[in-house]
C-alpha cells in the first residue's frame, strides 16, 4: 500500500519538474538543466559523470532524465536507468529521444531490480532510496548489482537538517505538536509519504558491506530557501521566511546541518 502511494505522489509530478519552464520540450528540458545545476553545483564534481566512460552505469531513479543525460553524454559502454514512477521513465525516453542519446530505461522497484549480480561498474542514486519503505533491502541491491571493485555514489537525506528544523516548526511546533518527531515529520511533510533521512552513523550501517565508505553533508537549495522548495510547500509564512533567511550565514556556520548526504562505497 505504501509503495502504491509513493508511485501515486511521484507520477503526479516527478522531482525538479517546477524547473522545466518553456514553449516546448526540448526548451523544458533545457531549463530544467540549467536550474538543476545553478542550484544544485556540487551534483557534477559528486557524480563525476566522465567516469562513466567505457563502464556499466546504472542510476536508480532517473527523474526527469537531467544526470541521466549526463550520464549518456560520457560515453557508457552500457547505460542502464530504472524508476518507480511512469512519469519519470516517460520524460527520460522524451529527452533521450530529442537529444539522440541512449539508455536502457526500465520502470521498476529499487527493491528488487531486474540485473544480475556482480554486472555494474558503477550505480548512481540521487535522493530516491530513502522513498522507498524497505531502503536497507534497496542498499542490498544496489550492492549486489556492483562488480566487486565497483562504486556506488548515493544521495540520501541527513536527519539533522536545517530543512526538518523548519518543516518541525511549521508541522509541529506551529500546529501546537512540538512532540512530533522528525521522523514523522519526513514521513508526513517533506515529499512522498514515507520519506525516511538518517544520521551518519545510520547511513555508515546502511552501506555496512561495502569495504569502503565515505560520506559528506551538503547543504542544499532547500536549506538555504533558494528556488522553489518541493511542490508540497507554498504560503505567505514560507515566502517571508525565503525574503529573510540569512543565507550567507546558513552556508558557513551551518553546513553540517545540510539535508544531502553525499555517500560514496566501494564495493
Amino acid at each position: 500500500m505504501l509503495k502504491s502511494d509513493i508511485r501515486s505522489f511521484w507520477d503526479q509530478g516527478s522531482a525538479g519538474e517546477f524547473w522545466a519552464v518553456g514553449s516546448d520540450a526540448k526548451a523544458r528540458f533545457l531549463a530544467e538543466e540549467k536550474s538543476r545545476y545553478q542550484f544544485e553545483p556540487f551534483i557534477p564534481e559528486f557524480a563525476d559523470f566522465a567516469a562513466a566512460t567505457d563502464r556499466v552505469v546504472l542510476e536508480i531513479g532517473v527523474g526527469m532524465g537531467c544526470d541521466h543525460q549526463q550520464w549518456a553524454r560520457a560515453r557508457p559502454r552500457h547505460l542502464l536507468g530504472t524508476d518507480l514512477s511512469w512519469r519519470s521513465v516517460a520524460y527520460t525516453r522524451e529527452r533521450f529521444d530529442l537529444f539522440d542519446l541512449k539508455s536502457d530505461l526500465v520502470l521498476t522497484d529499487c527493491e528488487s531490480l531486474p540485473l544480475a549480480s556482480d554486472c555494474v561498474d558503477l550505480v548512481y542514486s540521487w535522493g530516491v532510496v530513502h522513498h522507498t519503505p524497505n531502503t536497507p533491502q534497496a542498499i542490498r541491491e544496489i550492492h549486489r548489482v556492483l562488480r566487486p571493485g565497483g562504486i556506488a555514489k548515493v544521495m540520501i537525506y541527513h536527519k539533522w537538517s536545517l530543512t526538518g528544523y523548519m518543516l518541525w516548526t511549521r508541522y509541529g511546533l506551529l500546529r501546537g505538536r512540538p512532540w512530533c518527531g522528525l521522523d514523522h515529520i519526513y514521513a508526513n511533510f517533506l515529499e512522498s509519504p514515507g520519506t525516511k533521512a538518517y544520521t551518519v552513523k545510520e547511513a555508515r550501517q546502511l552501506f555496512g558491506q561495502f569495504s569502503d565508505v565515505r560520506i559528506a553533508i551538503q547543504v542544499n537549495y532547500g536549506d538555504l530557501l533558494q528556488s522553489e522548495v518541493g511542490r508540497r510547500h507554498r504560503g505567505l509564512l514560507l515566502t517571508i521566511a525565503k525574503t529573510l533567511w540569512p543565507r550567507w550565514l546558513v552556508s558557513r556556520l551551518l553546513k553540517r546541518q545540510g539535508l544531502y548526504l553525499l555517500i560514496t562505497a566501494l564495493k
